[in-house]
Order: C-alpha cells, then sequence, then structure tokens
C-alpha cells in the first residue's frame, strides 16, 4: 500500500513539473511602447506575447488591425498603421498637437482585449548653463595620464538646468553624433556575409561565372553595406579616433585578429554602438549633472540631452533592468498600462551639442560647447 501511494505523487509530482502549461497557461498580452513629445509625430508601436502555447520562448510578435486612439480635452483621434513597419500606428502633430502639461490617454482593442494608458506632458526643462573645470564654460582637458588616475580623476564640468514643476525625473543621453554603427538586431547580416563568402569559395569552379558573379554582388553589397553604417568616419569624411590610447588600440587589433569578416564586422559594431551612447536618470529634486568621461569616448561631436520625463517613462526607464538601473527594480519593470504591459509615456527635451577633439601634447582634451538650436 505504502509503494503504491508513493507511487501516485510522484506520478503526479512529475505530470506537474513536466508540462509547465498544464500549470500556468498565460493569456496572450499587448505590449505597448509609445512616447508623446511636443512637435513631433505620435507614434504607438503595438506588439502582443505570443500564444500560451509558445509562451515560454519569451518571444513577442507584432499587432495588427488594432483600433488605437488618444483622447484629450474631450477629443478623440484614431492613430492610422503606417504600411511599412507592420505593428505600428501613427497621427501626425499637425493634427494632433503634444502640448505640455496636458493629459492624454491612449485606447487599444484588438480582438476584445482592450489596453489603456494615460500620461500628462512634463513642462520643458532648459539647459541654464554648462561649466567646466578649466573655468570657461568651453573648454575641458583630458590627459592620456588620466587612464591611470582611477577615482582621482577630476570631472570634466557639470551643467545645469530649470526645473519642471511636473516631471517625475530627468533622463539624460549623451550620444556621439558622428560615430556610425548599427543596433544588434542586423548581427544576421553579419553571419549572412559569413555564409556567402563560404559558399563562394565552396562553389568556385563548380558554377557558372555568372552565378559566381552573382554571389560576389551580394558579398560586396553587405561588405558597402557595413562600411557605410559601421564606421569611425564622420559623414564629412573625417576619420575619427578614440579619445584613449588603450581603446584606439583595442580598435585597431580587431581588423588582426584570425576572425571572419562577419565576426569582426560584429565586433566593431558591438564596439561602436554600446561606446557611442551612455544614458542615466536623474531625480525630480536635482537641477544639475556632471559631465563625465565615460560618456565622452570619440573625438568629434557630441550631443547631450535632457529629457524631463512624466511618471510613466520615469517608472519603466529606472526598473527596467532587474536592478541594474539604480533603482529597486528586482521586482521586474513597472508598467502603468492597463489591461496590457509596457510603456505610454511622454517627455520634454533640451539639449546642447560639444565638440570633443584629442590632446596628444598631454594638455589635454578640449570640448567646445555650443548650443542646439534645433533642440
Amino acid at each position: 500500500m505504502k509503494n503504491l501511494i508513493a507511487t501516485a505523487l510522484c506520478a503526479l509530482l512529475w505530470g506537474a513539473c513536466s508540462s509547465p502549461n498544464e500549470i500556468e497557461n498565460p493569456a496572450q498580452n499587448i505590449l505597448v511602447i509609445a512616447y508623446l513629445v511636443p512637435g513631433q509625430d505620435a507614434q504607438v508601436k503595438l506588439r502582443q506575447t505570443l500564444p500560451p502555447e509558445r509562451y515560454y520562448d519569451g518571444l513577442e510578435d507584432t499587432l495588427f488591425n488594432a483600433r488605437v486612439e488618444i483622447s484629450t480635452q474631450g477629443a478623440v483621434y484614431a492613430l492610422q498603421p503606417v504600411a511599412q513597419e507592420r505593428g505600428l500606428y501613427r497621427i501626425e502633430h499637425a493634427l494632433m498637437p503634444v502640448v505640455e502639461g496636458q493629459t492624454y490617454q491612449l485606447l487599444v482593442e484588438h480582438d476584445g482585449r482592450l489596453a489603456r494608458a494615460e500620461t500628462t506632458v512634463p513642462f520643458a526643462s532648459q539647459v541654464t548653463e554648462v561649466k567646466t573645470h578649466t573655468g570657461d564654460g568651453e573648454n575641458i582637458v583630458y590627459s592620456q595620464q588620466f587612464g591611470d588616475l582611477f577615482g582621482n580623476l577630476i570631472h570634466p564640468g557639470e551643467f545645469f538646468w530649470s526645473k519642471s514643476p511636473n516631471a517625475a525625473g530627468y533622463v539624460v543621453i549623451v550620444e556621439a553624433v558622428d560615430v556610425r554603427s548599427l543596433p544588434p538586431a542586423y548581427e544576421p547580416l553579419t553571419a549572412d556575409l559569413d555564409t556567402l563568402i563560404a559558399l563562394r569559395e565552396r562553389l568556385e569552379g563548380q558554377i557558372s561565372a555568372d552565378s559566381l558573379a552573382a554571389l560576389a554582388a551580394q558579398i560586396d553589397q553587405l561588405r558597402n553595406f557595413f562600411a557605410e553604417n559601421i564606421s569611425l568616419v564622420s559623414a564629412r569624411g573625417d576619420t575619427l579616433r578614440y579619445l584613449r590610447d588603450r581603446q584606439q588600440e583595442e580598435w585597431d587589433e580587431i581588423a588582426d585578429k584570425e576572425w571572419t569578416e562577419g565576426k569582426k564586422w560584429r565586433e566593431r559594431r558591438d564596439k561602436l554602438f554600446f561606446d557611442s551612447k551612455i544614458d542615466y536618470w536623474i531625480p525630480a529634486d536635482s537641477t544639475r549633472s556632471d559631465f563625465w568621461w565615460l560618456g565622452v569616448r570619440f573625438e568629434g561631436e557630441y550631443r547631450v540631452r535632457l529629457q524631463a520625463a512624466d511618471l510613466n517613462y520615469y517608472d519603466y526607464y529606472t526598473t527596467a533592468f532587474n536592478g541594474q538601473s539604480g533603482s529597486d527594480g528586482d521586482k521586474g519593470p513597472v508598467f502603468h498600462v492597463e489591461g496590457g504591459t509596457g510603456v505610454f509615456g511622454s517627455y520634454t527635451e533640451d539639449s546642447f551639442r560639444v565638440i570633443a577633439t584629442r590632446d596628444d601634447s598631454g594638455v589635454g582634451m578640449k570640448i567646445a560647447v555650443e548650443r542646439d538650436d534645433d533642440g
């Protein structure tokens, strides 16, 4: 009898653990990605989780044929699907202006499912002053010896802004304008390059010259695409360099690695993509930030963007990295979307530009600060 009971318990436990879908069979969720910005067209990108039987694949799918509406001050605006990009819905700002201080409600309906969210657009913050440690407000000095100073390194400067009365916090984005890279989503193309090169080598002498020429054309097309979009040469033709000798050496060494051509392009893409941009958050009770050398790595033009963020954007940003954002994100991202997930947020932005150049004399690096008129 005891053996029978034990066998029955084992069977129950095995059946429960071997088929997780039998325990939890989650419904498909609507995923919203949208940020309202004054002066820009309103865009809402919609995704959905996969059907329950594929839920544990951790994938998403585009959501099309949805009804997407934004309401404000008693008016309802219908967003139209963008033909070139499935899952994207848009309305021109001339038809529905995004206004500071105004509240907007989002409604998404698809196959009986509803997702709702609301955002109040923050009032703008303006960058009021840029200071540098040289005291002239226009130059900061970088020397190669700074790399050995560690915690004693002086920050290159700081900047200040006016407080937004209704922002939940601020997001600062520092990005190298002249550095060209591609997001990780383009990785399959680098693998395609290796596949085509290997295919051409394998088929050489076995297929016609025209077929080989067609393969060569595809290879050249990919090479030209990568050369144009993964580069330390600016659109004006200026050759850029890393500001730090060590990082420049690491970049130069990629060409000498015994890697496939596609892997070399992946390494270049990843290095430029992750080195060319840094973003971080500032709490609402602060109106200043340091410049950090971590965010300034290349010669050329940088754009520093200050975003006054609403609660939805700020909560999502500070919790979306599983505790690595500097905020308490251990419980996962905070969403303010009823009936779905994602973010329907808003922000206003001011920005300024800096021009970074190496100083190989040992005196330092100079950055000329210039207001960004279109920011």
